[in-house]
Order: structure tokens, then C-alpha cells, then sequence
């Protein structure tokens, strides 16, 4: 196990890369820019003629034009060389794990871990299904479908790369208007499992990712399962606390804030801080 700099990895021109697709956050972003200037221009244009009043229309194509933001911003930031999540040479792999949004944190940080082929026991593929809090507003829960890419290593010790990670979750870009995205792809389970988010615009696909690390490391078969991270009346605080961080620690950060809320009865600002301190104090394992 290695760490890196972005501008220390080895590259080859044989490497396998697995990036986040532009083409998918372009085509949310022309979608949504589509529709906000086809609302607005209704609203220029009084259509349709005494139906929906005009403020409501402008109002209704600037939230789609703000909410277009974030996929473009996306899409600038899958055309930047730091644009990538796993990349597979001939003795080993790289995971990244910065978050490829997170482009504008410091460069001259530890960012990316590499393994010798030799150091994996085995991998496979984990579909999830999770589900979690409402983040609507509206309360309930929701279900999502995630994909992951597990790594069981011959060493179970990954105590260093569960410390770069805590340190990689700390940081926070300079200049107060720089937002950063709360999305962490990788992180460290029991038994020394390294387990990979695979999110739904990384291309090529996990199967391919599965085939070029198959040609050297053993395969077990896909693993099925489901997680709810809802709160629960009655249940043990300390299963409570690791179902708020598991959130957390996979992005969801407002899942995460609002789990806060429903078990401790914080208000948003007392959760987003316990959410904050969680992650930042999390021990090694």
C-alpha cells in the first residue's frame, strides 16, 4: 500500500481509467437550461393566456436554471485531469479517492492509494439497496440503489489508509465562496475491505472494472443486500450513531443531518454540527 499526490501516480498508456462520463451531467445540464428558457419564454410571451400567472413562470425557470448549475458544474469538472476513480496498470491499481467534484481542494495532498495486485485476496461486486431518510422535507424515507466495487486485502491493516481518508474528509478548498462537495466514494470496512462507490456516470462500467482486475485477482460472486439507515423508536443509540455516519461517509451528508434530527431532536444546525464532529472524530479502526 502506497500513497500519492495526483502528479506522483505512474501513468501509462496502457492503463484501464474509470471516470465520471461528461456526457451524462452535459445532457442534465442542457435539459434543465432547455426547460428553464422554455418556461421563462412563456412567461414573456403570457402563454398560455390567462392560465398560469407570469411571476410563477419566471419563478418556476430560475429554480430550473439553478438547479442546472450543479450538472454543469459537474460536467466542467469531469473535463479536468482529475477525472478519475480507479485506474488499473499491469502489476496494480490506483483508487482515487478525492472526489472527482472536489477538484479545487489543495493539490499538494495525499489523494490517491495504489496496491500490487499481490496485496488484493479477492474482489467483488455489492448492489445495495438502501434506504434512508426522506431528504424532501416531507419526512418518510426513500430507497436508493448503489453499486459498489468491495477489495479484500491480504493485509486487513488498513488503519493508514482509514487515516489519510479521515484527513481527506477534513479538508476544505481555500476562499470562502468555494463550496465542497460532501462526497466520499471510498471508504474502509471491517475485516479489511476497501469498498468502492461506483456511482452511475463512472464509465466504463463496474463489470469491466471487474474483468480487468479478474485477470489477477480471485472473483467472488456478486453480493446482494439491503441496508436501511431509518431511525428506528427504541433502538440501540450506538447502532443509531454508525447508521448517521454510514451516510455520511458514503456523501449523503443531508441524509445524514436529517437522521441526526429525527434520533437526537436537534434543529439543522445542531445536526449539521454532530454530523461534522462525527465524521472529523471518527477513530481508526
Amino acid at each position: 500500500m502506497r500513497f500519492y499526490k495526483l502528479d506522483e501516480v505512474p501513468i501509462s498508456r496502457d492503463d484501464v481509467v474509470f471516470k465520471e462520463s461528461p456526457a451524462v451531467n452535459a445532457i442534465a445540464a442542457l435539459i434543465l437550461f432547455g426547460i428553464a428558457i422554455a418556461v421563462i419564454t412563456c412567461g414573456i410571451e403570457k402563454w398560455p393566456p390567462g392560465k398560469s400567472p407570469t411571476s410563477f413562470l419566471y419563478f418556476a425557470g430560475g429554480m430550473c436554471a439553478l438547479i442546472g448549475l450543479f450538472p454543469l458544474a459537474f460536467f466542467r469538472a469531469s473535463l479536468k485531469p482529475t477525472n478519475w476513480l480507479l485506474r488499473c496498470q499491469l502489476s496494480g491499481l490506483f483508487i482515487k479517492y478525492r472526489a472527482f467534484e472536489n477538484w479545487r481542494l489543495p493539490a499538494d495532498t495525499l489523494q490517491v492509494v495504489g496496491f500490487d495486485y499481490g496485496e488484493i485476496a479477492w474482489a467483488k461486486l455489492v448492489k445495495e439497496r438502501r434506504k434512508s431518510p426522506n431528504t424532501d422535507g416531507k419526512g418518510g424515507f426513500q430507497i436508493q440503489w448503489l453499486t459498489y466495487i468491495d477489495l479484500g486485502m491480504a493485509n486487513p491493516d488498513l488503519s493508514a489508509l482509514e487515516t489519510n481518508l479521515q484527513a481527506e474528509r477534513a479538508l476544505r478548498p481555500a476562499g470562502a465562496l468555494k463550496l465542497v462537495f460532501m462526497d466520499f466514494p471510498v471508504q474502509v470496512l471491517p475485516g479489511g475491505v476497501i469498498e468502492i462507490r461506483w456511482g452511475n456516470g463512472i464509465r466504463p462500467s463496474p463489470t469491466k472494472a471487474l474483468q480487468v482486475i479478474g485477470q489477477r485477482v480471485k472473483i467472488l460472486e456478486t453480493e446482494h443486500r439491503k441496508t436501511d439507515l431509518t431511525h428506528h423508536d427504541g433502538a440501540n443509540p450506538e447502532e443509531e450513531k454508525a447508521k448517521i455516519l454510514a451516510l455520511a461517509n458514503t456523501g449523503d451528508h443531508i441524509g445524514a443531518v436529517k437522521l441526526a434530527q429525527e434520533v437526537y431532536g436537534y434543529n439543522l444546525t445542531q445536526a449539521n454540527d454532530y454530523v461534522n464532529g462525527l465524521v472529523g472524530d471518527r477513530p481508526s479502526r
